[in-house]
């Protein structure tokens, strides 16, 4: 396909997700416009902590494996390009990380995933007790029941990232406008147009949806259901005195020092509809169960708090590909709390699927 015939994609989002498609596109000749309503990355993909732990969450080993390891990858190859693509500096680092069980229920559960974890390429993955992790990280409370470590895990700041691959995509051509989208236009089952608030429509071959939480808002635009939800989550940032903290997470909380010298400390899991702000009840919890973990955190000041709305579905799985019975239209969306990880790899999948049809990657799940 020559670059002249390929088509012009409107892709709705400017986050994380979104702007992956158009840096991707890009790379292919296509030419693209993100309509955000906001600003780039401005709602979870801004406002998330950036870990890439490609080794755990929902769906390791099975059947998000392989797509989480093909993520990371991807960021370790983007690190060092879109910083020389975009100028910006996303200020990607590696770090040990230590994942603490509380109990032997989750200590047996972290053991069973050891063998396919320490089977993977790049990565040491250990059990240790709880005297070999406090030599890490002297600072966690004791009386837990050991711990994984793992060397290397990434880190960075997703606002930069997002940042970096939006501008590395406008050298390629993407725009990004602002606006509103009511909705789609169809001849038959094919796409043709997005239409925005103001009236005004943009014309399109292909359409990506990266809305986040919002694709729900899209359900009635192709007829079909989309399953997507808000989970919020909040982080603090605090100073406090001493060397950097290691990456320490527990439960579904986590503390790590990142460049700005702060102890960034999250997160809840709250449902909360799409009310984005950050809550004194948020706050007291972040603080409640990092002070259990972290006792030395009880006199750091808060110098931030954010809040932000992570798009999840029922089954944990993104959802990601052709959406059905319209052509040209392609959903990629429902990372959850893995939307910076999954953001390189739905980039991909969504740029292949408008250029050439398909993939390589397995999505079938």
């Amino acid at each position: 396909m020559s670059l002249t015939t390929r088509p012009e994609v409107v892709i709705i989002g400017g986050g994380a997700v979104g702007c992956a498609t158009a840096y991707y596109l890009g790379q292919e000749g296509v030419r693209t416009t993100i309509i955000e309503r906001n600003t780039v990355a401005g709602h979870a993909s801004g406002f998330a902590l950036g870990g890439l732990s490609p080794l755990g969450g929902l769906g390791i080993p099975d059947p998000m494996g392989s797509l989480s390891l093909e993520a990371y990858r991807l960021h370790r190859e983007f690190a060092e390009a879109v910083h020389e693509e975009s100028g910006v500096d996303t200020e990607f680092q590696l770090h040990t990380a230590i994942t603490v069980a509380s109990s032997e229920e989750e200590a047996e559960a972290m053991t069973t995933r050891l063998p396919w974890q320490q089977a993977q390429d790049g990565f040491r993955v250990e059990w240790k007790p709880e005297a070999d992790v406090l030599a890490i990280e002297p600072r966690l409370a004791p009386g837990f029941t050991g711990g994984v470590v793992t060397q290397h895990v990434g880190l960075l700041d997703p606002y930069r990232y997002a940042l970096g691959l939006l501008l590395a995509a406008e050298k390629a051509g993407t725009r990004m406008r602002h606006g509103t989208v009511q909705g789609l236009a169809f001849q038959g089952d094919r796409i043709r147009s997005v239409r925005l608030g103001d009236g005004e429509e943009i014309p399109c071959d292909a359409l990506v949806l990266a809305m986040g939480p919002w694709a729900c808002d899209a359900a009635s635009w192709l007829g079909t259901a989309l399953p997507v939800e808000p989970l919020k989550g909040q982080i603090l940032r605090l100073r406090v005195g001493g060397p950097p903290l290691t990456y320490v997470s527990w439960g579904h909380s986590y503390a790590v020092s990142k460049p700005d010298d702060l102890v960034w400390v999250g997160t809840t899991e709250e449902t909360a509809g799409f009310d984005e702000a950050p809550s004194a009840e948020g706050r007291k919890a972040i603080m409640e169960s990092a002070l259990q973990a972290i006792p030395y955190l009880i006199d750091a000041e808060v110098v931030r708090q954010t809040a932000c709305l992570r798009p999840v579905t029922p089954d944990g799985l993104p959802i990601l590909g052709p959406a059905p019975d319209k052509r040209g239209v392609y959903v990629a969306t429902g990372a959850g709390r893995k939307g910076i990880l999954l953001s390189t790899v739905m980039g991909k999948v969504a740029a292949d699927l408008v250029v050439h049809g398909k993939t390589a990657l397995d999505i079938s799940a």
